[in-house]
C-alpha cells in the first residue's frame, strides 16, 4: 500500500504535468497553428478551421466536438478513470487555448508556424499522455471505433481520421499548399511526441547468437556493467542447440557493446532493436 507522501507526490506530479502540458498545447495553437493557418488532424484541426471561417473560439469548439465522444465513453468505456483522464485533458487544453488567445501573438511565416507549432503541440500532448491524460479528438474516436472495427488497428484509424480531416479542412479553406504544410506539422508533432514519451536517450535491445556466448556475457557484465539473459535456442538449418543472449543498453553504449562482441567472436550474429521503454535497474524506474 502506498504511503501518504507517495500519494501526495503522485498527485502533485500529475497536476504539474496537466498544467504544463495544457499551457504548451495552448501556446502552440495561439502562437503558431492558428496564425499560420495550419490544419492539424483531430478536432484541433476542425476547431482551427471554424475559427478562420467564423471566429469561433478554438478551445470552446474542441470541447463541443468532444462532448459526444465523452458521452459515448461514459456508456461504453472501459472504466471511470479513463473517462476522467480524457475529460480532464480535453478541458485543460481547451481552457488554456482560449485563455492564451488574449495575448497578441502574430506570425506570418507559414513554414515556421508549421514546424514549431507541430513541435510545441507534440511536446504538450506528450507531457499530458505521459501522466495518463488524453486530448480527446481522433485518439478517443479511434479508440471507440476500434471496439466496432477490431480488424483495423487503432494507429491506422487515427491516421485515416487525421488525414481525412486535413484534406477536408484544407479544401474548405481552399489552401492547396496548406496540405503540405499541415503534413509537415503533423510529422513534427509525432516526432516531438515520441521524444517526450520515449526520451531523447533511447534504449536498444541487442540479441546475440554466438558460440562464444559465455565469454561475451562475462565481458558485457564486467566491462559495461549490464545484465545479460541467456535463452536456449535451436538453429533451424543446422539443427544444433544454441545459446541466445539478450541485453538492453542505452544508445550511447551500443557501439561499445558491438565492438566487444566483434573482438570476442567475429562470426557472431547480432540483432539490434529499438526498445520503446526499458524499466528497471540501470534504466528508468518502474
Amino acid at each position: 500500500m502506498k504511503s501518504y507522501k507517495e500519494i501526495v507526490k503522485y498527485i502533485a506530479l500529475k497536476l504539474i504535468a496537466w498544467v504544463c502540458g495544457s499551457l504548451l498545447y495552448g501556446l502552440a495553437i495561439n502562437m503558431f497553428i492558428s496564425p499560420g493557418g495550419i490544419t492539424m488532424g483531430g478536432f484541433t484541426g476542425i476547431s482551427t478551421t471554424l475559427f478562420h471561417l467564423f471566429g469561433a473560439p478554438v478551445g470552446f469548439m474542441t470541447v463541443i466536438l468532444n462532448l459526444p465522444l465523452l458521452l459515448i465513453e461514459v456508456r461504453t468505456g472501459d472504466g471511470k478513470l479513463g473517462l476522467i483522464n480524457a475529460a480532464t485533458g480535453v478541458f485543460g487544453t481547451a481552457l488554456s487555448t482560449d485563455l492564451l488567445s488574449a495575448f497578441p501573438f502574430t506570425h506570418s511565416d507559414t513554414l515556421l508556424c508549421s514546424v514549431f507549432g507541430g513541435l510545441l503541440l507534440g511536446a504538450g500532448t506528450g507531457v499530458l499522455l505521459s501522466k495518463g491524460f488524453t486530448t480527446g479528438g481522433s485518439d478517443l474516436l479511434a479508440h471507440i471505433l476500434h471496439r466496432r472495427l477490431p480488424f483495423i488497428s487503432t494507429g491506422k484509424l487515427i491516421l485515416i481520421i487525421d488525414s481525412a480531416i486535413v484534406f477536408a479542412c484544407s479544401g474548405v479553406l481552399r489552401t492547396g499548399w496548406g496540405i503540405l504544410y499541415s503534413f509537415a506539422s503533423l510529422w513534427c508533432f509525432s516526432t516531438a511526441l515520441d521524444w517526450v514519451l520515449d526520451g531523447f536517450d533511447g534504449s536498444k535491445l541487442v540479441i546475440i547468437v554466438s558460440e562464444s556466448h559465455k565469454a561475451i556475457a562475462e565481458r558485457i557484465t564486467s566491462r559495461l556493467n549490464r545484465g545479460v539473459t541467456v535463452v536456449e535456442g535451436l538453429g533451424y538449418y543446422s539443427g544444433r542447440n544454441k545459446k541466445v543472449l539478450f541485453c538492453a543498453v542505452k544508445r550511447g553504449e551500443l557501439f561499445a557493446l558491438t565492438e566487444l562482441v566483434r573482438r570476442t567472436d567475429t562470426s557472431a550474429f547480432v540483432t539490434v532493436c529499438d526498445a520503446r521503454d526499458v524499466l528497471g535497474e540501470g534504466f528508468r524506474k518502474m
